[in-house]
This record gives structure tokens, C-alpha cells and sequence, in this order.
């Protein structure tokens, strides 16, 4: 084994009353991919906001080689070679690649004008050096995020940087691209640069680390090898087993709330790498919840979207109905109607106002109710907003800070409070856990299930398999648009995938 490139020992450090960190020790060595896993809250991130010079600690110390290390700032930690690169990117939309690589030190000819080719024909380079082909003269706002992920590494990398800290990297990159970024990451490994590696999926630990450490409280819970049992991680993370994070299932289901016979959606457009859903047969009722799985492109998402009337203008052929009566779904407007909610898979981006309010944000799908002749009502909108921080414990109960400020597990259950409080039906759920830590995947599960046993219908599709067959009555898997196979009960993962693989 290597000697460390980075050690962190017995570092401390407060805010205000709270304890954030409780004398952690950390290392990272030069090559390896080391996975820092923890709840909302943990610490992690202030661990990390301490290495990046974001944080001045208390206590403990830091070394790099062997050489002792303080950074007062965030640019003194750049210039020892650490690296930062945030969930939410560091880029500028509106410009090019090769402007945002060198924003902040451009390269300029005599007389002080930018040297846009030589900039661009630098950006070109260093994006070769990892193999990767990206239009040096595309805007930011034009690529994909597994693009604009790639882009933020080569800028993080411009800086000669020894240590990379990936938080969240892959949150909401696709299956093929986040296997793009492991492989980039790979080659920085193998070129020395040591990575941390936050992240809350924990299925992805096996496929790219080389040491995990977890974290809770504020404390290093445990450091083990990548394949641990996920089961191991689970106990590590929140302190108590795998199978208690999922609740028992429906033991009795209500009548029959949604009936799909033969249904096909028919959009007004196509849209390339939009699949669309056909000749579709699937029910869901009353106090069950029924699980979307399927591989990336199987049509999971546009199912949900075409149900709710968002995503692709068309209209349902076959039969579609809700509680025994034909329903056309052809808008947002006809599936409230019919009492349909929608929980986007895009909270940031869709399913919330950042800037605005928690209060305003909860109270958004019941505006008419607490709005009478057009007036808001503090006192209607007081009592719903209570409501809700009851029912899914949101924190901190605050309503006028802004939701952007709240941990991703707290952002995802203003936005299941927000369609709850519209008190519909059948509720879709579109990757509900996305972003999610573990503890707040317990809490989102709980509340699900007790929302089933008060009649209500839950549709979810999920990317994880485990959450699929934790918490679903039954799972019904989708290809090309069509549903293939049906499991009830207690499944195996590798049942499923096969499944969802047959005939590819």
C-alpha cells in the first residue's frame, strides 16, 4: 500500500452550539478512489469544506506528503492541488467550453485582448489528454449534465490539482453516462490524482471505489472495502439494519383505482430518445404501491409524463380509467382533475421555486383552497403549511426560508408534502429518492406506505432496484414502451433484470 497523499487527524469543529465534526480521521492515497459516505447532516461536507479551505477547524490537523498543511482559503487549498467540484457546477451557461475552462485567468495577446483560439486549442487539448470529445466552442448551456460534469473536471483538473472531491457527481447523469464518468475517473486514478467520491448510491460503491468511509454524526462510523455487503453499509450509515428502511407491505389492496388495457399513447410529435408508451396493460388500486423497473430508454418516465399530460402534447388510445371511468389525459388540467399528482424526478429544476419559501412552495398545488375570491389567506395557508412539516417532518420548520437551503432529503418531502396536500388519488413517482440519503429514503418509504394504507394508489418508478423491491406491492417491468413481466411479493433482483434484458 501506498503512503498517504492526504491525512486528516482528529480534526474538530463547531457552529455556534453544534458539533459538526468530532475529531475525524481521514487519508486519501495518491491513485485511489476513496468513497466518503454519510447522511444528510454527517458531516462529510464540512469534513471536506475543512480540506477545500472552506472551513478553518478547530482542532486536529492536515498534511499532504507528510508536510503539514493549513489553508485559510478556498484559493490557498487550490494552490496546495485540492480540488472541489460541486453537485450544483461551477460553470457559466451562456459561454463556450473553452471560456469557462479558463474564466478567471484567460489568455490574452499583447494589448490585452483575449486569445479566443488559443484558448480553445488549449481547452481541445486538455480535453484529449482524458479522451474526451466535446466541442471546445459549444456553449456550457448546450451540453448535457454528464457533458457539463466533464467540463467542471477538466477545469478542476487545470489547476494541477493532486486531490479531486466529486460530491454527488453522478445525482442526475444517466446510466451511460455516469459509466463515461467512472471511466475518466479511472484514468485520473491511474495517473495519481487521489478522488473522494461523495455519493448516497450506495449500489454504485462496488463499481468505482477502492475504500469506502462512512460517516454519522459527526464521527467516522467505520472505513471497509468496497464490497461490503450493502446491508453493512446500511448498519454503518444509519445504526440499524437494511430491512428495517422499508415497512411491511399491503397485507389487502382497495378496488381497482387505475385500469390501462391495451393503451397507447399517441404524442402530436416525436422526440428523438423519447419512448413511447404502447400497448400497455397494467392496474394499480387503492392502498398498493406498484413499481415501474425496466433499463434506461424503457419508457418508465414517459409513462408517468404522458399519464399527468406533461412532457410530449398527445392523446391515449385503448383503455384508460380511473375507478372504473374513462378519463382522457390529455393535459396537466385533466389529470388533477381526475385526481392524478406528479412527483418529477427534476426537483430542482421542476418541482420547486428554490429561491421561494417552504410555505409557498407547500401550498402551491392548493392555491384556490387557501386563496378564497382570489385573497390569500395567511391563516388557511398557516394551517396547511403545519400540516405538512407534521406529516413528513420536514426540517427545520421553518416556512420562509428558502427550499434551496434544505438537504435534498428534505427538499424531496416538501415536494411529496406539496401534491399531498392537493390530496389526490393515485400519486406518480418518478425516481422518488434521487439525491436522497439513507435515513431520509427510510422516512420517504414510511410515509409512502402509510399514505397506502389510507387508500391512496402509488405508481413509482425507480432506477434502484432494491427500492423497487422493498417497497412495492407488486413490480410490473417495462420494455420499449411495453409492459413485459409482473412480480408480486418478494423478488430477486436478478429476476427482474432478467426480465427487463429478455430479447435485448
Amino acid at each position: 500500500m501506498s503512503a498517504p497523499l492526504l491525512t486528516m487527524t482528529g480534526v474538530t469543529k463547531h457552529f455556534g452550539g453544534a458539533q459538526a465534526l468530532r475529531g475525524v480521521d481521514f487519508e486519501l492515497r495518491a491513485g485511489e478512489i476513496h468513497a466518503l459516505l454519510g447522511e444528510n447532516g454527517a458531516g462529510k461536507s464540512t469534513l471536506m469544506g475543512v480540506l477545500a479551505g472552506v472551513h478553518a477547524p478547530d482542532s486536529g490537523s492536515m498534511a499532504i506528503d507528510g508536510k503539514a498543511v493549513h489553508f485559510a482559503s478556498p484559493r490557498e487549498a487550490q494552490a496546495a492541488g485540492i480540488a472541489t467540484i460541486f453537485q450544483e457546477l461551477d460553470l457559466v451557461p451562456g459561454l463556450d467550453v473553452a471560456a469557462n475552462l479558463f474564466l478567471g485567468r484567460e489568455i490574452v495577446r499583447p494589448g490585452g485582448f483575449l486569445d479566443t483560439a488559443a484558448m480553445r486549442d488549449e481547452a481541445r487539448r486538455r480535453l484529449a489528454d482524458i479522451d474526451v470529445d466535446i466541442d471546445a466552442e459549444r456553449k456550457v448551456g448546450d451540453l448535457s449534465i454528464g457533458q457539463r460534469q466533464v467540463v467542471a473536471i477538466v477545469k478542476a483538473l487545470s489547476y494541477a490539482s493532486r486531490v479531486l472531491i466529486m460530491d454527488e457527481p453522478t445525482a442526475a447523469l444517466t446510466a451511460g453516462e455516469v459509466e463515461r464518468l467512472f471511466g475518466i475517473m479511472r484514468r485520473l486514478s491511474a495517473s495519481g490524482v487521489g478522488i473522494v467520491y461523495i455519493s448516497h448510491r450506495l449500489e454504485e460503491v462496488p463499481q468505482i471505489a477502492d475504500r469506502v468511509t462512512v460517516m454519522r454524526d459527526g464521527l467516522v462510523a467505520g472505513t471497509t472495502k468496497p464490497d461490503a455487503p450493502q446491508s453493512e453499509l446500511v448498519r454503518l450509515l444509519v445504526g440499524r439494519p437494511l430491512d428495517e428502511l422499508y415497512p411491511a407491505r399491503s397485507e389487502a389492496v382497495g378496488p381497482r383505482l387505475l385500469h390501462l388495457e391495451n393503451a397507447s399513447f399517441r404524442p402530436k410529435r416525436q422526440r428523438a430518445g423519447w419512448q413511447v408508451p404502447s400497448g400497455l396493460s397494467l392496474d394499480v388500486h387503492r392502498g398498493e404501491i406498484v413499481g415501474l423497473a425496466g433499463l434506461m430508454g424503457a419508457g418508465r418516465t414517459e409513462l408517468l409524463s404522458a399519464l399527468y399530460g406533461t412532457g410530449l402534447a398527445g392523446r391515449w388510445e385503448g383503455i384508460v380509467e380511473i375507478e372504473g371511468r374513462a378519463v382522457k389525459l390529455d393535459s396537466i388540467r385533466a389529470a388533477r382533475r381526475a385526481g392524478i399528482a406528479f412527483v418529477t424526478d427534476d426537483r430542482r429544476g421542476s418541482g420547486l421555486m428554490l429561491r421561494m419559501g417552504v410555505g409557498r412552495n407547500l401550498v402551491m398545488s392548493i392555491l384556490r383552497r387557501v386563496s378564497p375570491n382570489g385573497f390569500s389567506s395567511a391563516a388557511r395557508e398557516a394551517v396547511a403549511v403545519l400540516k405538512a412539516f407534521g406529516q413528513f417532518d420536514i426540517r427545520p420548520r421553518n416556512p420562509d426560508i428558502a427550499v434551496g437551503a434544505l438537504s435534498g432529503g428534505n427538499q424531496q418531502k416538501v415536494v411529496l408534502a406539496k401534491e399531498i396536500l392537493g390530496e389526490p388519488r393515485l400519486l406518480l413517482l418518478d425516481e422518488p429518492t434521487r439525491g436522497v440519503d439513507v435515513g431520509a429514503k427510510g422516512e420517504i418509504y414510511a410515509r409512502l406506505r402509510d399514505l397506502a394504507r389510507q387508500g391512496l394508489g402509488i405508481l413509482v418508478a425507480s432506477s434502484e432496484m432494491p427500492e423497487l423491491i422493498g417497497l412495492c406491492d407488486r413490480i410490473i417491468v417495462l420494455r420499449q414502451g411495453r409492459d413485459v413481466a409482473e412480480f408480486k411479493g418478494s423478488v430477486d433482483e436478478h429476476t427482474v433484470l432478467a426480465a427487463a434484458n429478455a430479447g435485448i
